[in-house]
């Protein structure tokens, strides 16, 4: 069993104890026989009981739950360069956008099979293929802005090969849909090429080039929280997008390049997807947790009953 507070322990007892305190007060004062102030007391006290238990809502944990399940392994590849710390996009970095979106198709693709590759100047798989959406989110949660005496400038080329791997691995699965989130701000800065990828087109039956930035551009923090210069002018450094590049990826991949100003720009891509999946119910190897507070509700909820009971009972009402 685990718990999800609503309030935390250290704010909720506290709150129940100043309630404790004053209700105890008020029965010891009152005139009346001694075994009824302990009843009284009792009751108080069990109800607080339940209300603390109902506040640490106590889940179950449940394995091997039947859950419905689409046929898609949905891929992010997800630039992690400098650039993508830009503060030009929602009033925040580039990168809380793309987590943010990244965690509204999860939701709305729930079922899917998920898979995350980052990149700056090397690539690496944060998470294979996996219907454990909090597997993804934890990987997500790992992604930090890398330093700036460790960056070496951006090139899309980076995760090609990881890229091909995982892709291969889902076109290897029996009538899977594959579908491809290539999520960057399109800026190459290490005075490289963007090599084609029309030869990974085969293996993506959907998904979208997801463009981050504005063509006025942002400037940047580096993780101690000072501007990032430009070592040519000495002056705040400013990252724009690059649609061109994007527009180019999206090409090759053979997706749609979609200018990510809001989730909602991505909604009917979404449904589109949804469409064109199939659904199936299998037993699933994913945790699933179910609460248990209505255990306690009942018996709180009997309890508030008859202390109303007794009030009109006793002419307070």
């Amino acid at each position: 069993m685990i718990t999800e507070p609503l309030l935390p322990a250290y704010v909720i007892i506290p709150i129940l104890l100043v309630f404790a305190v004053l209700i105890g007060a008020f029965i010891v004062r009152r005139k009346q026989k001694i075994g009824n102030k302990i009843l009284d007391g009792a009751r108080i006290l069990l109800i607080l009981l339940l209300v603390f238990a109902i506040n640490m809502r106590p889940m179950n944990r449940r394995y091997n739950v039947d859950v419905e399940l689409k046929n898609i392994d949905v891929l992010f590849v997800t630039d992690t360069t400098i650039s993508m710390w830009a503060q030009d996009v929602r009033n925040g970095t580039r990168m809380s956008a793309v987590i943010s979106d990244c965690n509204y198709i999860m939701e709305e693709l729930s079922g899917s099979n998920f898979g995350l590759i980052r990149f700056d100047n090397r690539a690496q798989v944060l998470a294979p293929f996996t219907q454990d959406t909090e597997n993804v989110k934890d990987a997500f949660s790992t992604i930090n802005e890398p330093d700036r005496y460790y960056a070496r400038g951006s090139s899309l080329n980076v995760p090609y090969s990881e890229m091909e791997t995982m892709l291969l691995s889902s076109d290897a699965k029996k009538k899977r849909m594959t579908v491809v989130f290539f999520i960057t701000d399109g800026e190459i800065t290490d005075d490289s090429t963007l090599q084609s990828y029309k030869e990974l087109a085969q293996y993506v039956d959907g998904g979208a080039v997801l463009g981050y930035g504005t063509d006025k551009g942002g400037t940047m923090l580096d993780r101690y929280g000072s501007y990032i210069r430009d070592p040519q002018t000495y002056d705040n450094a400013v990252s724009k997008i690059d649609e061109k590049n994007l527009r180019q990826l999206a090409e090759d991949l053979d997706v749609e390049y979609i200018h990510m100003e809001d989730e909602s720009n991505i909604a009917y891509m979404i449904d589109a997807i949804k469409t064109g999946s199939s659904l199936s119910m299998d037993n699933s190897d994913m945790v699933s947790y179910e609460e248990v507070y209505y255990y306690f509700a009942i018996p709180l909820a009997a309890l508030l009953l008859w202390e109303l009971f007794v009030c009109i009972r006793r002419g307070r009402l």
